[in-house]
């Protein structure tokens, strides 16, 4: 797989951020390097401190969301010390951002192939900058999924995006009261010609791939591993792939060879052996 060297390092500036739901932030910066060369399932690795102090002393990778002219977007949720402190800058704050990093997803079906996209929590980003690529000529269809209707995110985008959306929370608040996959088992059960885009926890991937397989569909997933670097040297976001010819190939470091990859390529029984989950 090709890799991405089309990323740099550049001081980006804040010009909006806004609280969607609890925990939940859209974030947008000027950065017309990055908004220019941005495919979807590419992320940014940022630097979540000012520029006078080493703590926090790594980057957090986050997919890019949308591009609009020289600004991108990106959503994420609070989860610890970087993102909370991210979630305190304020409009014209300068931010160090390393990107557009990574390899995106495959070109959308056209006819008779559909397109199902799959998302999770702060999966569901990507999913939706890749309905932004959609046109005319490309039939889509977005599953969401989240714990409850508080932590359903992203209807409006697709919806500007004429993608029809259907929803599964966990507590039934809204939409199917169960899995996302339980909805994409319903989708290919009437259209086994679909190619499905995932983005979400290791888990529901896992369930997804699991799915395609059975529907015999193609499915391209794009990982949400920690990614310590970015670019490639410190190996800690390696995931176990099928078939491996050695043990150095047994691997793959998703910040340079993926995010994305073929549900096929990974050996999903691997990621409890490598210490993933």
């Amino acid at each position: 797989m090709a890799e991405n060297i089309s990323s740099e390092r550049i001081m980006a500036s804040v010009i909006s951020q806004i609280e969607i739901a609890p925990r939940y932030f859209r974030l947008r910066f000027l950065a017309p390097h990055i908004a220019q060369r941005a495919t979807a399932g590419q992320f940014v690795h940022i630097l979540p401190r000012a520029h006078y102090t080493l703590d926090p002393l790594l980057r957090r990778a986050f997919s890019i969301m949308s591009t609009c002219g020289e600004t991108f977007e990106i959503l994420y949720r609070v989860e610890g010390r970087g993102t909370a402190l991210m979630s305190q800058w304020n409009d014209g704050a300068l931010v160090d951002v390393l990107g557009p990093l990574g390899n995106g997803f495959a070109a959308l079906p056209t006819p008779p192939q559909r397109a199902i996209l799959v998302g999770g929590g702060v999966g569901i980003p990507p999913m939706a900058m890749l309905a932004s690529r959609c046109t005319a000529n490309h039939a889509l269809v977005a599953l969401i999924g989240a714990r409850s209707q508080e932590e359903v995110i992203c209807v409006e985008d697709f919806a500007q995006y004429d993608v029809p959306v259907h929803i599964a929370t966990d507590d039934g608040s809204v939409g199917h009261h169960g899995y996302v996959t339980e909805l994409l088992k319903i989708e290919l059960q009437t259209d086994k010609q679909a190619v499905v885009y995932a983005c979400g926890p290791l888990p529901m991937l896992r369930a997804v791939a699991r799915v395609c397989a059975d529907f015999n569909v193609p499915c391209q997933v794009s990982l949400e591993e920690n990614m310590p670097c970015g670019v490639g040297v410190c190996n800690g976001c390696v995931v176990p792939v099928a078939n491996a010819g050695d043990d150095y190939e047994r691997f793959r470091r998703i910040c340079i060879q993926g995010p994305v990859l073929w549900t096929h390529e990974i050996d999903w029984s691997g990621f409890w052996h490598s210490g993933t989950l």
